[in-house]
């Protein structure tokens, strides 16, 4: 009876979550309409690039502690745990700022195929992506729903809104780097706002010293193994436009980021939500039993036949849909869509289910996994000699160890443990 009861609950909160990441998701693809319109492939792919290193450099600011947030008990322990984080981040942050401030000078013609005079924006972007995400985890472990929705809707439309803008302006990759970091700092102001801190702040040096020591001692493997496990996945999944880029032009790039924002974006909103609330139900589940079961069973069946879903609809409609929708030079991004649908099909599957390494402890493993999967990437970006090629052998190359992934996932969800040790 008690399971009958939680089964409607569990997707009914998936539903609210999912009703207010679709709409923040329907806000970007939407202006994507226009966004593709006003800048050209070249630059947006430059913007991609750019954005690419951002995603991995902002996850050492948090150093991954916000993947810690559902191991901490709801209230005070979570809540000493969120500040310490965010101390974290701005310390991050601060150091970032100095490093990409020496990079220029030393290297001005750019790093990593980002030009000098976008490198220096790396650390604002940064430092405003690191604490939205921070925020958003600690809404999502709290189960505020609300709150959560509230502030993926702000930094959607504001994002959007202030591309769509700044293209006017100079339709130019220096504008999309501008607002995308105008847009996340308001949604970063709309977080702190509607949840705030200053009651789970130290009230002296030696309480934050004792606070900051508590954290390290019982979440020291989210930053020694998630935290590198997660760069090199943020890494694997940003290099392919990097590389495309330097190796095949910017057309190339800018197109494939199209395809991979456009079909990623879509499942990126479900995923989220499932994951939004997996986590807590897994949690409370793995801290109860020793295992989490039940949880992920029904999340997995539901996941499948909705990726199955996807195959189905982006195969035969995703070329003409993207020369349609974007306009006749954007036809190769919905040729690459149907190369890439395999990475994407099994992605959505294992994101939302990959929480159950870190309660179960599991990240050494996971660590080891993104390891062979970097290596991968590398090995296929670099092995073809045209972009088909790469980008088809990519896809199969991610699709196969995404299967390996979910084998160890329900292995680590489903088998009883001790406990969870922090």
């Amino acid at each position: 009876m008690m399971r009958s009861r939680r089964l409607p609950s569990y997707w009914q909160r998936v539903a609210v979550v999912f009703s207010g990441a679709a709409l923040s998701q329907a806000i970007p693809i939407a202006g994507s309409l226009l966004i593709a319109r006003l800048y050209v492939p070249a630059e947006f792919g430059l913007f991609a690039a750019w954005y690419g290193v951002s995603v991995v450099l902002n996850l050492f600011l948090t150093a991954r502690l916000d993947a810690a947030f559902g191991l901490a008990s709801d209230g005070t322990e979570r809540g000493r745990l969120v500040v310490v984080t965010i101390l974290m981040v701005l310390g991050m942050g601060c150091l970032l700022g100095l490093l990409t401030w020496l990079a220029v000078r030393l290297w001005p013609a750019g790093l990593f195929g980002v030009p000098a005079a976008l490198t220096g924006w790396l650390a604002p972007m940064c430092l405003c992506a690191a604490l939205s995400v921070v925020w958003q985890a600690w809404a999502a472990n709290n189960g505020q729903i609300h709150a959560l929705n509230a502030i993926r809707l702000v930094q959607a439309a504001a994002v959007t809104g202030l591309q769509i803008a700044a293209a006017w302006f100079d339709p130019a990759a220096g504008s999309l780097v501008v607002a995308q970091i105008a847009g996340t700092s308001v949604a970063v102001c709309v977080a702190a706002r509607l949840l705030p801190i200053q009651a789970y702040l130290p009230a002296t040096w030696l309480e934050l010293r004792a606070q900051w020591s508590e954290v390290w001692r019982k979440y020291w493997r989210f930053p020694l193994l998630a935290m590198p496990s997660d760069v090199i996945n943020a890494s694997a999944a940003q290099l392919p436009v990097i590389v495309l880029g330097a190796r095949y032009g910017g057309e190339v790039a800018g197109c494939f980021a199209l395809a991979s924002r456009t079909l990623g974006a879509p499942l990126a909103v479900l995923g989220a939500a499932v994951r939004d609330v997996f986590i807590r139900d897994a949690g409370l589940e793995m801290r109860a039993h020793g295992h989490c079961r039940p949880v992920y069973r029904r999340t997995f069946r539901i996941l499948a036949l909705l990726s199955f879903g996807l195959v189905l609809v982006t195969v035969p409609l995703a070329e003409p849909a993207f020369a349609l929708v974007f306009g006749e030079p954007w036809r190769l991004a919905g040729v690459m869509a149907v190369w890439l649908v395999p990475l994407f099909a099994l992605r959505f599957i294992a994101s939302p289910l990959s929480y159950t390494f870190f309660l179960a402890q599991k990240q050494k493993v996971d660590l080891i996994w993104q390891s062979v999967l970097l290596g991968m990437v590398v090995a296929v970006l670099y092995g073809f000699d045209s972009y088909r090629s790469t980008l088809i052998a990519y896809g199969a190359g991610y699709a196969g160890m995404y299967v390996v992934y979910l084998m160890l996932s329900s292995r680590y969800g489903g088998r009883p443990t001790a406990g969870i040790e922090a």
